[in-house]
């Protein structure tokens, strides 16, 4: 049997995916990684103790990084807390090769600060509980906007 023969238009139609089918502001979306922001800073600044700023911080910067992302890019949540957690398990895979101190990274400078120092199996479940915290917002959201196009 034969297969009907595909011209090049209607293979380009079919697959034709654009850099605009990714892109899109969020602004509710901005504006909360705006305002997680403004508190990671507050902590980096202005707390010393081993519970806020170490663990609540790894918490907050996965859920800053998502809201960040999600504000500009048109993907599924699961895969922006995939990207996210890559990222940020990246970064602690640097500091377990201590990456930053290989490329000279000054201790004390902003670089050094964001790249952290010093590896800890503690951090990752920190990311993650903020990955598992993203999934949750997104869910309720998902579902309230469920209930009011219901309604």
């Amino acid at each position: 049997m034969r297969r009907p023969k595909m011209t090049a238009d209607k293979f380009n139609v079919k697959s034709k995916i654009t850099i605009n089918s990714y892109i899109r502001f969020c602004g509710a979306k901005a504006l909360a990684s705006l305002l997680i922001l403004v508190g990671l800073i507050y902590i980096a600044l202005y707390v010393r103790d081993t519970l806020i700023r170490p663990v609540l911080g790894d918490v907050l910067v996965v859920i800053w990084l998502y809201f960040l992302l999600s504000s500009v890019l048109r993907l599924r949540a699961r895969t922006l807390i995939f990207i996210t957690l890559s990222i940020a398990f990246s970064v602690e895979l640097a500091q377990y090769l201590k990456l930053p101190k290989l490329l000279g990274i000054e201790p004390g400078t902003a670089l050094s600060t964001i790249l952290g120092a010093t590896f800890d199996w503690l951090d990752l479940i920190a990311y993650i509980t903020g990955a598992v915290i993203c999934l949750v917002i997104e869910w309720i959201l998902h579902r309230s906007a469920t209930v009011k196009i219901a309604h």
